[in-house]
């Protein structure tokens, strides 16, 4: 299937955004500049206000993961929340202007409307060889300077490694990471399912949406070494696949980007030893997946 098809929205879709919106008309854009999601569909809907155009992203939310209405209203109700909990964090995250549960097919299904961000995600800039590598680079500095920014720091032990623990997870992979191009303003997209913790345990975990066992999730979901791996790995494969640069070349500046920012010293070492070595800690992570 193409990736246009991919976002098309189908006739249950549509008639469900009819009903919740009978008198407006709206036109699906291509969907430039967002990857495919593993759990939620996107459509960028554009529509006219007194000659003016506005814009907003639509998401399907859970498609394919067969929730139950009460799974569906349990993970809706934690959206917001789960929004200010970032935002409180230093994170920029588009407003969620509306959400409600949907019925399609045989399961249920979280419609969204959020702000839209004008500018391409994470994974396209990256893997793109006629992107500029200093943006490339700004958005790495950026993810590492909001991770190093969190005062309220705890510590889980996860394979064998003593990690510093956040005080609320996120899906920091590319794909939910979107740069605004006019700004240069980072934003993280994605609030789906929320990665909430209370205890030391995450708040609504499910099986249907993580295919990772509670703690291995919290290793690289909510733990600033675990994050920063991920995501880099995801970087560097992207990145030196689409040209421009070497291996050796992306990890002595990352090194550089990590020996210049305010992360301490013991999670420095233990990215550095990880990545020296090629992630064995994460790919143990990545092998205890739930089947």
């Amino acid at each position: 299937m193409a990736h246009a098809e991919l976002f098309i929205p189908n006739r249950e879709e549509l008639l469900s955004l009819k009903t919740h919106e009978p008198l407006i008309q709206f036109e699906i854009l291509p969907p430039k500049g967002i990857s495919e999601g593993r759990q939620s569909r996107v459509s960028i809907l554009e529509y006219s206000v007194e000659g003016v155009s506005r814009r907003v992203i639509w998401k399907r939310m859970g498609v394919g993961k067969n929730l139950t209405e009460s799974e569906a209203k349990i993970l809706q109700s934690r959206l917001v929340p789960y929004r200010g909990e970032l935002v409180g964090s230093g994170w920029n995250i588009p407003e969620i202007y509306h959400s409600q549960i949907v019925p399609v097919s045989s399961e249920f299904q979280i419609f969204s409307y959020e702000q839209y961000i004008p500018g391409g995600d994470g994974q396209l800039m990256v893997e793109n060889p006629d992107e500029p590598q200093f943006l490339k680079w700004m958005l790495l500095r950026k993810v590492i300077e909001s991770l190093a920014s969190y005062s309220d720091i705890g510590e889980i032990e996860v394979q064998g490694e003593k990690l510093s623990g956040l005080p609320q997870g996120l899906d920091l992979k590319l794909a939910n990471i979107v740069v605004e191009r006019e700004t240069g303003k980072m934003f993280f997209v994605d609030l789906f399912g929320p990665k909430e913790i209370k205890d030391g345990k995450w708040l609504t975990y499910s099986k249907k949406l993580d295919s990772l066992s509670e703690s291995n999730l919290m290793a690289i979901a909510a733990s600033r070494e675990g994050m920063i791996l991920r995501l880099y790995r995801l970087i560097e494969q992207k990145w030196v696949e689409s040209g421009g640069i070497t291996q050796e070349r992306l990890r002595k500046n990352l090194f550089h980007l990590l020996d210049n920012s305010s992360l301490p010293e013991k999670e420095v070492s233990l990215i550095k030893r990880e990545i020296g070595a090629n992630f064995p800690w994460l790919d143990k992570i990545y092998s205890e997946r739930q089947i």
